[in-house]
C-alpha cells in the first residue's frame, strides 16, 4: 500500500467517525429541572435552590442520560449566614443536595422542560467555574453578584441565562419556593415547550424516591398556592429525532395531568 493511498483511507476513515459522531450529536436533547427548597417557615437561611441540566443519548434501547451538570451553590462551611461576608462556596452534586434536605423541609420542582442545547453548555461552564473557586458565595449579594466576587444559590443557577449585553436578573428577597419559581422564569426563554412536562426524564435520574411537589408556573409555596396540575409529555412526545407540527399539536391539545401536591 502506498503512502498516499494510506493517508486517503485514515482520512476517509476519520470523516467516517466525524459524521457518525455528529449524526449521534443530532440526536441528543436537553432538559433541566429547577428545585426549590424551603422549611415550614421558609426562612432565609433554611431556602436553598438548585437545578440539574442533563442531556440525553436516543439509542435503540431507548433514552438515556449520558452527561449532566448541576448547579447547588452553598457555602462550603455548610451554613447559610444572612449577613455574612462572602465565603468559599461549593458546588454540590444532585444526590448531595438531597441528602442536605432537612426534616420538616418541602420540595418543590419545576420541570424537566427540554431546553436548548447551549443552556446546557452555559451549565456545564457553571458547574465547572463553581467548582473551581472562580467565585465566591454570599446570601445577599446585590454588589458582589455585580463586580462578580459573590453568588447566591439562585443567582449561581439564573445567571447562565444572562445573554450579552441583557442586564442581570434579579430575584429580590424572593427565596425558597417562590425564588425557585422566579429563577425557572427567567430561564423560560431557553425552553423548548415550557409548558411540557417530561416526567420520563425524573425516571432516568431516580427521582421518584423523593417526596417533591410538582410546581406550576404560579406555585409559589407552601400555603400560598396549590401546586397546579401539569401537562406530561405522554410516551409519544419522549425525545424523537424529528417531530411534526401535528405531533406537537396533539400533545399540547390532550394533555395527561398529575395531580399537584406531595407525592
Amino acid at each position: 500500500m502506498g503512502i498516499h493511498t494510506m493517508i486517503r483511507d485514515i482520512g476517509i476513515a476519520g470523516l467516517l467517525l466525524l459524521l457518525a459522531g455528529s449524526a449521534a450529536r443530532g440526536q441528543d436533547k436537553y432538559y433541566a429541572i429547577i428545585f426549590g427548597e424551603q422549611d415550614g417557615g421558609n426562612r432565609f437561611c433554611e431556602a436553598h435552590t438548585f437545578g440539574t441540566f442533563v442531556r440525553v443519548r436516543l439509542g435503540a434501547g431507548g433514552p438515556e442520560v449520558i452527561d449532566q451538570a448541576t448547579i447547588s451553590w452553598l457555602p462550603a462551611a455548610g451554613k447559610v449566614k444572612l449577613f455574612k461576608r462572602a465565603e468559599r462556596g461549593r458546588n454540590y452534586t444532585l444526590e448531595e443536595s438531597f441528602a442536605l434536605v432537612k426534616p420538616g423541609h418541602s420540595l418543590a420542582q419545576w420541570g424537566p422542560f427540554e431546553i436548548q442545547e447551549e443552556l446546557f453548555d452555559r451549565a456545564k461552564k457553571q458547574a465547572a467555574f463553581l467548582s473551581s473557586g472562580g467565585v465566591l458565595y454570599k446570601a445577599v449579594d446585590p454588589f458582589s453578584r455585580p463586580a462578580g466576587v459573590a453568588v447566591n444559590c439562585e443567582h449561581a443557577v439564573c445567571d447562565i441565562g444572562l445573554r450579552p449585553g441583557e442586564s442581570i436578573i434579579r430575584t429580590g428577597t424572593a427565596h425558597g419556593h417562590h425564588g425557585s419559581r422566579l429563577v425557572a422564569t427567567h430561564l423560560r426563554s431557553w425552553m423548548i415547550e415550557p409548558g411540557v412536562s417530561h416526567d420520563w426524564v425524573n425516571r432516568s435520574l431516580k427521582l421518584e424516591q423523593y417526596a417533591i411537589a410538582r410546581g406550576g408556573w404560579d406555585y409559589q409555596g407552601p400555603g400560598i398556592m396549590q401546586p397546579p396540575s401539569v401537562a406530561v409529555a405522554g410516551r409519544a412526545a419522549e425525545p424523537k429525532a424529528e417531530q411534526t407540527a401535528e405531533q406537537k399539536t396533539e400533545k399540547k391539545a390532550e394533555p395527561v395531568e398529575t395531580a399537584g401536591g406531595q407525592r
